[in-house]
């Protein structure tokens, strides 16, 4: 009989976390049962249904959906958010549990708000895993300053702690991360396993552009990825103003493909500077060979996250899918930035945004050099960095918190 997995993730739904869903995927076809609990897609029906009657299978993952009450810009709006959202995992686990007890529960943050359920089913005998997806004090530090902020901060470092603390394994997204759960978790070098972000190869394939995505502009330029405080989506307006304004380009399309809580204010700054024809916002694109389509009519794909304490260290999905389509990125120089684009990427001061939009257009018109990138960029997908070669990893990980390792 297949032993059963419970991965529960707060913040993004599957199967759009690729993340979370290529870890549940890889599980399913290595002989386990996984079971997700994550938040519904925004504006989905499934989160107005009884999740605990109508668990969903997607492809053989059994998937138990809750509605997010998702955060604005407040410390009270997040705590609210977490609160619920805890209580709805919390319900949906011990659900599951009775339906059946899992083996191994894997949890994903942000928030590191979990460790009281890995400790209550340790001692019921699951096994638990950490998926240290972001630096959640970091994170916390970055949105919130003053005394509250240090409380916050304060807090969140004792929280994470703990989810280490009660971790059998922790998984890292990265050579940075690993070092955290080492130093600042204090866990033991053989029970940190690093499993990057990488688009599975035989999936995230070059699909023919499509040359009607450009709206009749000479070259198009593409940001995709979630729009939140820490993504640079504001800094990347900024640049696009210094482009378009001073720079005179009015032959470039920026097309915006995501969503999150600064998209509004990153429209409405565009439409305030007059940019609109030359900018346009997709909302998030669900639709994989959409995304890839346009991805591949992109002349530049951009990286914009500003240095932050989270980003220094934090690996960047979108950087290696734009990798994968051969396309050549422009990114603020970044530490694991720099380690997963290499050669791929040109790297801007960081928070230097006319030289981010400087870099834009020099890129643009230099084919040759755009070329070049984008080969040496899926080259290193394909030897080094698609989920293929990181399934392996995953997998030892599992080994070992089942005590076969």
């Amino acid at each position: 009989m297949s032993k059963k997995v419970l991965i529960i993730v707060e913040n993004a739904p599957v199967p759009f976390d690729i993340r979370v869903w290529y870890e549940a995927t890889t599980l399913r076809d290595a002989g386990w049962q996984p079971i997700v609990v994550c938040p519904a897609q925004k504006n989905s029906s499934d989160s107005e249904k009884n999740p605990i009657k109508n668990p969903v299978d997607i492809e053989g993952v059994t998937v138990y959906y809750f509605r997010l009450n998702q955060a604005k810009e407040r410390a009270n709006s997040y705590i609210q958010e977490y609160f619920l959202a805890w209580c709805a995992i919390a319900r949906l686990s011990w659900q599951i549990w009775h339906n059946g007890r899992f083996d191994i529960l894997h949890l994903c943050n942000p928030p590191d708000i979990f460790f009281p359920l890995a400790l209550f089913y340790r001692l019921l005998g699951s096994r638990v895993i950490f998926d240290h997806h972001d630096l959640f004090p970091e994170l916390v530090a970055n949105r919130y300053t003053g005394l509250s902020g240090k409380i916050l901060h304060a807090v969140s470092l004792v929280t994470e702690f703990l989810t280490f603390l009660t971790a059998h394994v922790v998984i890292s997204t990265n050579h940075s991360y690993r070092r955290v759960a080492i130093q600042r978790g204090k866990k033991a070098d053989d029970r940190v396993i690093i499993v990057r972000n990488g688009p599975k190869a035989a999936e995230f394939i070059p699909v023919q552009p499509d040359p009607d995505l450009k709206c009749g502009f000479k070259f198009l330029v593409c940001y995709a990825g979630v729009m939140g405080y820490e993504d640079g989506v504001q800094e990347l307006i900024e640049s696009i103003r210094y482009v378009l304004c001073e720079m005179g380009r009015r032959d470039i399309l920026f097309t915006l493909l995501g969503d999150g809580t600064v998209r509004s204010q990153a429209q409405s700054r565009v439409d305030q500077w007059g940019l609109a024809a030359n900018v346009q916002f997709t909302g998030m694109i669900y639709n994989k060979e959409l995304l890839r389509k346009y991805l591949c009519t992109a002349d530049v794909c951009v990286s914009p996250e500003p240095l932050t304490p989270l980003n220094r260290y934090s690996t960047f999905i979108k950087i290696a899918e734009y990798m994968a389509m051969g396309k050549p990125v422009i990114a603020y120089d970044l530490e694991e930035t720099r380690y997963t684009a290499q050669e791929a990427a040109l790297y801007i001061e960081p928070g230097n945004t006319r030289a981010f939009g400087h870099s834009i257009v020099s890129l643009l018109d230099n084919p040759e050099l755009r070329e070049q990138m984008g080969t040496v960029g899926r080259r290193r997908i394909l030897e080094q960095l698609c989920w293929e070669h990181q399934q392996q990893n995953l997998l030892h990980a599992y080994a070992i918190a089942s005590g076969r390792g």
